[in-house]
């Protein structure tokens, strides 16, 4: 359940202010690969960062290895001072045995409302029931369903061979109720889980499944995040499913993102399978849990912005919860700076270190590195680090999204497909000035540029087939659906969807 009011306009003046200036990179920067002027990688989970001959950029870690940089690696006297600092957190690409890895602790909270009736319930038990056959014996499972109130349909049990029956049974017991009360449900299953922790390297998870707005318990989106922002410090993420077309995908996108977990629109409750194995199979192959960056400011140096992650500041740090990280998946986050410029030389920008517990090695862990800038008289160069680039268009497009769908609800189908147009056209701009950076490979784990543009340009083009907009594959026009018809509603929530893992 989620978004779109009007204050998220106020975005849409960010994007179209922000145009990105990138040109020629400078002269004196070394290729961002792992080689002698590169932090090299310790050869454990975890792992400090090596002296390195460029300050602006680091690698560290194993388990979970952090690549973090600055968007500048130098700045002029004569500029602003501002630059970017990009931090991408990767699970270790190792292949895992299914029966040795950490004890799971599932929770499924299933909306049980009479708007769930007929089909949407029975694929909704269906899939719950599955997932729980894919479980392994060993693993934990709690299932909450909810309407006006919570019911606790199988409290936290351990499964085997004497109960893994009866707890499908259970599941498939459960029948419809009244209103929607998401935030009861939420609550339950949190009690439940916290009863009996299976151990210090479990895994635990909530599914979060519902098809229609909240209307009962906590309503707000402020009230509804800092729910999911406790459950999330308690070591749970929250993974949300809208089904069909009428649920609030504000609601159900802030309580993912604020809780370190994935949201999904399923237009159809048939696809509820296939997302419940996707889920599961990602928890089995956690290669860390309890994962949380925290960045240490330099004196003088100034937040400005942090995009699309929940974060708490206490004095000169930053801390960000990154929550389960799996093998060969990627979570980032893009903070924008102002950097003291007054002096000429070195300047420190920030420390940081990425604590987490490592279920490959089972013990704890943490990777450290520290960034620096070069301050020179005269001007700063405009150049974009390319990986900071992309990270920042990644950013932009998921508020293009956001502006677009807040356009067209309103019945402004033109302004839609103009700020999507405006989009896709400063995208490929940015795509070719990125790729021409002689500096463009990727560094060790990193998504390759031509990838992060294309699936940037491919969510665009999807967005702008709700508005008839057949330019991006060569076909005619055609008209747009009614913002309130299923297809317009399922246009919206499919873009909010996109929106919410663009900025994973």
């Amino acid at each position: 359940m989620k978004r779109r009011t009007l204050a998220i306009l106020s975005l849409a003046c960010v994007l179209a202010s922000s145009a990105a200036a990138f040109a020629v990179p400078l002269p004196d920067r070394a290729p961002a690969l792992a080689g002698p002027d590169v932090a090299l990688l310790p050869q454990s989970g975890s792992g400090e960062a090596t002296r390195s001959a460029r300050p602006a950029q680091f690698s560290a870690g194993e388990t979970l290895l952090l690549d973090a940089r600055l968007g500048h690696e130098v700045l002029g006297q004569r500029g602003s001072g501002e630059t970017y600092l990009f931090a991408q957190v990767t699970g270790a690409d190792k292949a895992t045995d299914r029966a040795s890895a950490p004890p799971v602790n599932l929770g499924i909270v299933i909306d049980k409302s009479g708007s769930m009736k007929g089909e949407r319930i029975a694929n909704a038990l269906s899939a719950a029931v599955l997932a729980v056959e894919r479980m392994r014996d060993g693993d934990k499972v709690t299932v909450v369903s909810f309407a006006v109130a919570s019911e606790v349909v199988v409290p936290p049990t351990v499964i085997g061979p004497d109960t893994r029956a009866g707890i499908e049974a259970r599941i498939r017991g459960i029948r419809l109720g009244g209103d929607t009360c998401i935030s009861c449900g939420l609550e339950s299953a949190m009690h439940e889980l916290m009863k009996s922790p299976a151990g210090t390297d479990q895994v635990s998870r909530m599914l979060l499944l519902s098809d229609g707005a909240t209307n009962a318990g906590i309503r707000d989106v402020p009230g509804l995040r800092s729910l999911a922002g406790r459950m999330r410090d308690r070591g749970c993420s929250i993974s949300t499913i809208g089904v069909d077309v009428d649920f609030d995908e504000k609601v159900m996108a802030a309580i993912a993102n604020e809780a370190s977990g994935r949201h999904y629109f399923v237009r159809d409750a048939a696809g509820l399978p296939n997302i419940f194995a996707e889920e599961f199979e990602s928890l089995v192959a956690s290669v860390a849990r309890d994962s949380e960056l925290v960045v240490t400011l330099a004196p003088g140096v100034e937040v400005e912005q942090v995009f699309d992650r929940a974060f708490r500041r206490q004095g000169d740090r930053l801390i960000i919860p990154f929550g389960s990280v799996s093998r060969a998946q990627q979570k980032t986050v893009l903070i924008k700076l102002r950097v003291p410029v007054g002096s000429v030389g070195l300047q420190p920008v920030a420390d940081m270190k990425l604590a987490f517990r490592d279920l490959v090695l089972r013990t704890d862990g943490a990777s450290t590195g520290a960034l620096s800038l070069e301050v020179r008289a005269g001007a700063s160069d405009p150049s974009l680090d390319p990986f900071v680039a992309a990270r920042l268009e990644r950013s932009r497009t998921a508020q293009s999204l956001t502006q677009a769908n807040l356009l067209f609800e309103a019945g402004n189908v033109l302004a839609a497909r103009a700020a999507l147009a405006d989009r896709r056209t400063e995208l490929k701009k940015a795509e070719k000035i990125a790729l021409a950076d002689p500096f463009a490979q990727a560094p060790r784990a990193a998504r390759p540029l031509n990838r992060d543009f294309d699936e940037q340009l491919g969510a665009v083009a999807n967005a702008e087939a709700f508005g008839g907009d057949k330019a991006a594959t060569g076909g005619a026009p055609r008209a747009a659906p009614a913002p309130a018809s299923p297809a317009g509603k399922g246009a919206v929530r499919h873009n909010q969807a996109a929106a919410s893992e663009l900025a994973f």
